[in-house]
This record gives structure tokens, C-alpha cells and sequence, in this order.
């Protein structure tokens, strides 16, 4: 992949960039009394002014979630650099990041995220679940760059910490309906209860519905998309000045029916290739493409649910200069995936004059037999996950602070899947980390920070399948060390800090591997990563300007490769039959190198105006690819990883009457990023393509809010996207015997009413 400009020429335009967003001096100059208000996050597991920490992180307010369309997790990429973040499809409201070119796009429970999601303080387990949509937010923080010493494993990319609202203990409801033109009705609502003069309870539920941005052609219908609904119950009560608990319950069904696929397998491909009926060599996403992917042309619908039940209890505590935290916790989740041709337009008529992959007359139960299949796959799976953990940090008003903390987690993830790849497999993990972190102010404007963590784990693995028809169990174990060293700088503007931190990713087995080659077990990887920043603040306050150069080196990194399954893979000179059309393998394969720039500046230009930009650059390429024992490193392209991330934006606030009006506008370029495929056999010069294409996203809102004595109303009209209509290629995915690609909308209008009180 070409580079648009030379590393050093890159630099400095971005400077110019980045200048150029903050322009307006001169209206500063004349309003000095002004400044910003100040960001507090939680990046060190204690209260600080993001000004203050040596992490490279973006925090987001409630109201910059909902003036700015923040609807999921997925589009916090939008105000983040170097953070790539997409819908994974075959997992229930599952998650694909990546965040400087460190990334995870699979769904197995048995593969650990590269980046932690963390909801209140309780780590997620799996990818499944973490692609939350955002109501009933207080805060989001994205922490970019290895977290291993506080957070732990498998965060070698970084973290998303979320933050919900707690109880109000004060009486109080909040009512709100959002619509859009594709038939979305999504209804909340929040009550605030209290419960004596210390305590309150919070009653929380969402139903949310929608259409397809698309029309099935093959089917003949515009298919339902969304269709969600949840419910949270907290309670939180303050026994004594120093001491308090929470219990929160949260219970969802997200019974979504996803976007059809379209089929964007090469003609000729592995001697077969999809064709639209009535059409010569078009696969169906030539088809969709014709008309901005605004139509798809699957025979068979798409299900991928999930339905489940949380459980945390959080003690909060103090104890003379400590604060004490125990949070415990337990989460079971049942999902179904049911997939039935993969994009491909294979109708009855089709299929008696065309040649398929797989005979017809097996179905599912929402792909039943009338309806032909290319490759159905039903997948059921239950996942249980419990944590607990206990921090302490302390306070004092000398030069030296701590945080320490014990953490334990288990699981267990049962699979099962069908019916033409027969595959039954369990994992139970259990992992344990105790860890530490020091603080020392060593003057007034030097300061060090130390911290390790180290980590226990074991994971036991059993599959029934392919070659192992009687059974076969299986065992991991694993402890690793990780650390954090910071020797920071202040200044009268701010401060510098130079870092090394390391991180590690657990590694384990496949839970959809059928052959001892593609079982496992694999090792685990690890990240370093040196860090040189600079926090600053500027013209009264009013002006912040955060540059970070980080250059890491990914080493032992764990590579999916996904083939072709019948026996044409040669692997250590014989034949791979994984009894399917595909074969996954897990290489403890590559060693990358990422370097990159990152730069979040924002600017109040006025009493109303405020402007900001978050632009980063990566250079993350392959300094060696184990590809079976050939380095392919020379081929190899790193997924998920786009050479710039650029975003400017702006926020005018204006008074009217006994309201407000918030006018808000954001601009993100994302440049061109790879999609994963087998590199020893593809060619990009016969497809499938699987570079996607540079793309700019323009998002405009207005909010009106209105005091009306007794409460305040909110009305606002938005679009996203507004530059674009019909739909993109998000995600492309080369299996080896076939690929297909998840298309996302582009334009999207819609508004939004609320009230509350």
C-alpha cells in the first residue's frame, strides 16, 4: 500500500492541521476571563485532571455523547485517534478494535480481546457484548496504548472504560424518543427513586426497533434490522460517611437481525464464483455496489442474538488516607448465530441450473430446508464470566501515593455448532493478578510513576470434532509479568512525560478448530511500548494541546489465517481436511512494528464556541510473519490499521429565550485499511478486494433545550454521514473458499425528543 505523503512531510502537515483548527487568537485575546472546564478521568483508578496523566486518552462527557451521536461504542472511533472500531457480526452485539494497529477481528470466546471493555468497573471476558450501545452514560474514557499494570490482560491495544450513571437518590425521571428514516422508534426511560435520606434505587429500560437501511432484492423485502430491549435495576445506599454499596442488575434481549451480507467472492475464485440471477460473472456485491449498497441480494436472513443477565456489587470504602473498592461480579449471556448463504442470491430457481458449494435442503430454523443454503451454519453458544476485585489507593499528602489491587476471574464457554461442520467444545479459565502502582512526586516539578502487574492463569479446553470423534481435553498455563515506568516533567504550561509500559494477551486455544494443527494450543503475544508526550494549556486556560509519539513493538503476535478446508491447504507438507469449507489456524506468527502521532488540541474561542481536532498517524507494518514456517513478512499487510486519523470539530452554544440551542458539527477521515485474508494466496490484482477504501464522515446536529419550570426539554435534529447516501463496505472478509463483506448506512436523519426532570 502506497503512502499518500513521506513520514516527514506527513508531520508536518498535520501540524498545519492541527494549527489551522485553532485558529481565532485573536477572539481569545479579547475574552481571557474564559476557560475550559476541566476533564476528570479515571486512566490511574483515581480521580485526576486529564491534563495531569501521563496516558494518552480522550474523554467523553455525557452531553458530548448525545449532542455528538455517539449511539454505540463502535462510533467512538470518531473522536479518537487511531482507534478503529467495528460491529463483529457473528457474535451477539459483539466488538472489532483495534487501536494503533493492535486489534482482534474474530469471535471465538476462546481468543481474548486486544482491547479491554470495561462497564463500571467489570472487564468484559469476550468480544461479545462490548459493542454496548451508549444510554445511560456519565462518561467514556479511550485509553490508547498497553494497559497490562492496572487493567490487566488482553488490553495489549488499550481500553474503553464506560461509565454509567448511578443513582441520584433524589427524585427524578428522564423520558426520551429517537426516530429516524429507517423506521428506527428506540423509547427510554429512566426514573430516580430515593430511599431515606442515603440511599436511592434507579430503574432504567430501553425498547429499540428498526428497518434495514436496505432492500433484499432476492427476497423481495426491506428486512428489520434492530430489535433490542433491556432493563437495569440499581441500588445504591450510603451506610456511613465512609462506607457504600451498590448492586446493579442488568437484563437484556437483543434479538437484532443484521444487515444481509453481500457475497464478494472473485469470478473465478477457487473454481466457483455467485451469480446474481440473469447475470454473468456479477457477484452480489457488484450488485449492491450499483446502487451504493443500498440493495443486497442474500437468499437467507442473518441472526446473530444475544440474551443475558448481569450482576455487580460494588462496596465503596475509606479508611483513614485509603479508599477502599471491592466490586464482584457475574454475567451469562446465551447467543445465536444462524447464517445461511453468506450474501450469495441463491434461490430455488437458481439453484436447479447452477452449480453450489453444498446441497440444498438443509436449513435452520429461520433459514428452514425450502430455502436453499450455500453454507448454513447454526452456532449456540452460553458464556458465563465472574470477577472480583479489590483496590485500594491511597491519598496522602505527601510526595508518595499507591494503588494496589488483587483481581480473580473465571469462565465458562461452552460451543456448539452446525450442522454441515459438526463442532462441540468447552473452556473454563481461571486467572488471578495481584498488582501495584507507585507515584512519586519527587520535587514540586519532577514526578516517577512504577507499576507492575503479575498474572496467573489456566484454561482447560476440550473439543468433540473432526479428528478428535471420541473427544479430546486439552490444557494452557500461563504467568506473566507487566510494567509501567513514567518520568514526567511540569511546567508552567503543562507537562512532558516519557514512558515505557509492556502488556501481554493470553494465549489458549480455537474453539472452532477441528485438527490437532488448528486446536492449538498457541502462545501468548506481547506489546512494549516506549511513549514521549506532551500536556499542555494554554492562554488562560482557554487553549489545550496534547501531542503523543509512541513506537511499540508487537512481538509473538497471534495471527488467525482462515483457508480453504478441503484438503487443499498443504500445512507442514500434508494436507489440512478440517471436514468443512474452511480451516482457521492460529499462528503465534507475527512481530510489528507501530510508530505513530497523535494530537488532540481544543480551543474556547468564545463564551459559545468551542473547537477541537483529535488526528493521529501509524506506520505499522510486519518485521516478520511465521506463516508455517515461511516469513511472509514482505506480503503481509496489518488489518485494521489506517495510515491517518483525522478529526476537526466544532460546538457553538447560543442562548434563546429560556433555552439553549447547541449547534454541533464533526469531520472524520479515516484513511484506506486492510481486511484480513490468507496473504500466501491472495492477489489483490484478481480479488476478492479487500482494501477498504479511504472514507470522510460528516456528522451535524442541533439540540435545542428548553426550561419549563418543572423540568427541561430537549429537541434534536440530526444527520450522520450527511455527505453520502446508501451505505459503505465496513468490514470485507476473505474465508478461503469464499468472502463476503458487512456494509454499514451512510446518510442518516433523524431526531430526537426528550424531557426530564
Amino acid at each position: 500500500m502506497e503512502r499518500k505523503f513521506p513520514a516527514f512531510t506527513r508531520n508536518i502537515l498535520l501540524g498545519a492541521v492541527a494549527a489551522s483548527s485553532l485558529t481565532g487568537q485573536s477572539a481569545l485575546a479579547q475574552e481571557a476571563s474564559l476557560a475550559l472546564e476541566e476533564v476528570v478521568v479515571t486512566a490511574r483508578k483515581r480521580a485526576e485532571s486529564i491534563q495531569d496523566v501521563p496516558v494518552a486518552v480522550t474523554a467523553l462527557s455525557a452531553g458530548q455523547i448525545e449532542r455528538g451521536i455517539i449511539n454505540s461504542v463502535v462510533d467512538l472511533k470518531k473522536l479518537a485517534p487511531n482507534v478503529e472500531l467495528i460491529a463483529q457480526p457473528f457474535a451477539g452485539a459483539a466488538l472489532s478494535a483495534s487501536i494503533r494497529g493492535v486489534g482482534l477481528d474474530d469471535l471465538e470466546k476462546t481468543f481474548e480481546p486486544t482491547v479491554g471493555v470495561s462497564i463500571d468497573g467489570v472487564f468484559l471476558a469476550s468480544t461479545a457484548g462490548a459493542n454496548v450501545d451508549l444510554f445511560d452514560i456519565e462518561s467514556v474514557e479511550v485509553l490508547r496504548g498497553p494497559q497490562g499494570t492496572l487493567f490487566g490482560r488482553n488490553t495489549v491495544g488499550g481500553v474503553i472504560n464506560i461509565n454509567r450513571t448511578k443513582p441520584t437518590k433524589e427524585f427524578g425521571i428522564k423520558l426520551q424518543a429517537t426516530f429516524d428514516e429507517f423506521n428506527r422508534q428506540d423509547f427510554q426511560a429512566m426514573v430516580n427513586i430515593p430511599i431515606g435520606e442515603r440511599g436511592g434505587i434507579k430503574i432504567a429500560g430501553r425498547n429499540l426497533q428498526s428497518d434495514a437501511f436496505t432492500d433484499n432484492v432476492t427476497r423481495g423485502e426491506n428486512p428489520d434490522n434492530r430489535d433490542l430491549q433491556n432493563a437495569t435495576v440499581s441500588v445504591l445506599y450510603d451506610f456511613t460517611d465512609n462506607f457504600s454499596a451498590q448492586f446493579t442488575w442488568d437484563n437484556y434481549n437483543d434479538n437484532t437481525r443484521l444487515v444481509d451480507q453481500i457475497n464478494i467472492t472473485s469470478i473465478p475464485y477457487n473454481g466457483f464464483g455467485f451469480f446474481g440471477p440473469g447475470y454473468q460473472d456479477v457477484t452480489s456485491g457488484d450488485l449492491s455496489a450499483a446502487t451504493d449498497y443500498s440493495t443486497t441480494y442474500s437468499g437467507g436472513k442473518f441472526y446473530s442474538t444475544i440474551q443475558g443477565n448481569n450482576y455487580a456489587l460494588t462496596l465503596n470504602g475509606s479508611v483513614g488516607n485509603h479508599d477502599l473498592k471491592f466490586i464482584t461480579s457475574k454475567m451469562e449471556t446465551k447467543e445465536r448465530m444462524d447464517i445461511c448463504s453468506w450474501g450469495a442470491p441463491i434461490t430455488p430457481e437458481y439453484a436447479a441450473s447452477n452449480f453450489v458449494l453444498f446441497n440444498f435442503g438443509t436449513g435452520t430454523a429461520d433459514n428452514p430446508s425450502n430455502l436453499p443454503c450455500f453454507f448454513p451454519v447454526l452456532r449456540e453458544q452460553e458464556f458465563e464470566q465472574a470477577t472480583s476485585e479489590f483496590t485500594v489507593t491511597s491519598n496522602f499528602d505527601g510526595p508518595l501515593n499507591y494503588v494496589a489491587g488483587l483481581y480473580y476471574m473465571t469462565s465458562d464457554a461452552p460451543f456448539q455448532s452446525g450442522p454441515v461442520q459438526v463442532i462441540e467444545s468447552l473452556q473454563e479459565l481461571e486467572a488471578r493478578a495481584i498488582y501495584g502502582e507507585l507515584i512519586w512526586n519527587i520535587t514540586d516539578n519532577w514526578g516517577l510513576t512504577a507499576g507492575a502487574r503479575y498474572t496467573d492463569e489456566e484454561k482447560d479446553f476440550s473439543v468433540t470434532a473432526g479428528a478428535f470423534p471420541n473427544g479430546q481435553d486439552f490444557f494452557f498455563e500461563d504467568d506473566e509479568i507487566t510494567y509501567r515506568l513514567v518520568l514526567e516533567r511540569k511546567f508552567d504550561f503543562g507537562m512532558i512525560y516519557a514512558s515505557y509500559s509492556t502488556g501481554f494477551r493470553s494465549g489458549g486455544f480455537n474453539s472452532r478448530g477441528t485438527t490437532p494443527n488448528t486446536v492449538g494450543p498457541y502462545e501468548s503475544e506481547t506489546v512494549d511500548t516506549i511513549e514521549l508526550g506532551l500536556r499542555s494549556q494554554f492562554l488562560d486556560d482557554r487553549v489545550t494541546l496534547n501531542l503523543t509519539y509512541f513506537d511499540s513493538t508487537y512481538e509473538d503476535k497471534q495471527e488467525a489465517v482462515v483457508t480453504a478446508g478441503d484438503g487443499s491447504f498443504i500445512y507442514n507438507g500434508q494436507p489440512e481436511d478440517c471436514g468443512g469449507p474452511t480451516c482457521t489456524f492460529i499462528f503465534n506468527a507475527g512481530e510489528v512494528d507501530n510508530s505513530g502521532i497523535e494530537i488532540e488540541a481544543m480551543a474556547l474561542v468564545t463564551e459559545g464556541l468551542t473547537l477541537r481536532a483529535a488526528i493521529g498517524t501509524l506506520d505499522s507494518e510486519y518485521a516478520k510473519f511465521d506463516y508455517a514456517g515461511v516469513d511472509i513478512a514482505d506480503i503481509a499487510n496489518v488489518t485494521w490499521a489506517p495510515e491517518l486519523t483525522a478529526a476537526v470539530g466544532a460546538e457553538w452554544l447560543l442562548n434563546i429565550g429560556a433555552g439553549q440551542l447547541a449547534l454541533n458539527a464533526n469531520f472524520k477521515y479515516t484513511d484506506e485499511a486492510w481486511g484480513r485474508t490468507d496473504w500466501t494466496t491472495y492477489d489483490p490484482a484478481t480479488g476478492p478486494n479487500m482494501l477498504v477504501d479511504s472514507f470522510e464522515v460528516l456528522d451535524l446536529s442541533a439540540t435545542y433545550t428548553h426550561d419549563l419550570g418543572r423540568g427541561m426539554l430537549t429537541v434534536r435534529v440530526y444527520g450522520t454521514d450527511v455527505l453520502e447516501d446508501g451505505g459503505r463496505i465496513a468490514r470485507p472478509f476473505d474465508a478461503g473458499a469464499f468472502a463476503f463483506a458487512d456494509i454499514v448506512p451512510r446518510r442518516t436523519l433523524g431526531a430526537t425528543i426528550g424531557y426530564e426532570f
